[in-house]
């Protein structure tokens, strides 16, 4: 069992250190995608926040066949993408 998926199985048996592990593993990356879509810290604060309340809420959905690290990634572009939308509206 690789270490994300140790994470992801804490995260699913709502254990909190499990995610904190899971947040100072990635939270940097996340950051980085976050602030190519935003330059504000505050909102690229929110858009990593939402990448990891996500993951509490339904681990499940993270828990597929391809890498840990792409599915938030595409998780932080999909947050991004309705912020955006919702700036426009």
């Amino acid at each position: 069992m690789t270490i994300d998926e140790k994470l992801l199985t804490g995260i699913l048996n709502r254990e909190e250190q499990a995610l904190s592990d899971l947040y100072d593993r990635y939270h940097r990356i996340i950051w980085k995608i976050a602030h190519q879509t935003d330059s504000d810290p505050s909102v690229c604060e929110q858009l990593v926040a939402q990448v990891f309340r996500t993951v509490w809420k339904d681990p499940k959905n993270f828990m597929h066949n391809r890498k840990l690290l792409a599915q938030l990634i595409d998780c932080c572009r999909s947050h991004s993408a309705r912020a955006i939308i919702k700036k426009c509206s």
